[in-house]
């Protein structure tokens, strides 16, 4: 079972998985998932992050982007860990996996944060000439 070797850290409604088995480097993904009770199946949410860092970033959080999963109590984590595994090991035509875009538009962010952040500092801090 994919769950078995994966390993999800289990927190309330939410499983933690690492990506690093794939070749995401200290990424892990957040799932958080509910029963929806009008639909009959339970939907997730899924968060990219880095364990280095707080921030993380939602999967398609420029759009709605809710998926529903058919399961039980018993079988959902399983459930959510068979999405999590096709996402990091399937590919597309291009050869680009579904977490491919979404880690390389963190580390954008990220970039564009820290070279921000670095001209802000020049222009607060007085440079000083010796």
């Amino acid at each position: 079972m994919l769950q078995e070797m994966m390993r999800p850290r289990l927190k309330g409604q939410t499983i933690e998985i690492s990506l690093s088995k794939w070749g995401y480097d200290g990424y892990i993904v957040e799932c958080t998932y509910y029963y929806n009770k009008q639909k009959g199946k339970y939907s997730l949410s899924l968060w990219l992050s880095r364990r280095d860092m707080e921030d993380r970033m939602k999967l398609s959080s420029k759009k709605a982007d809710t998926q529903y999963l058919s399961g039980t109590r018993e079988t959902i984590v399983e459930n959510i860990c068979r999405v999590v595994h096709q996402a990091a090991t399937a590919a597309d035509e291009n050869g680009e996996k579904y977490f491919d875009k979404y880690v390389s538009r963190y580390e954008y962010e990220l970039a564009c944060f820290e070279r921000g952040n670095q001209l802000f500092e020049q222009e607060r801090l007085p440079i000083t000439t010796t």
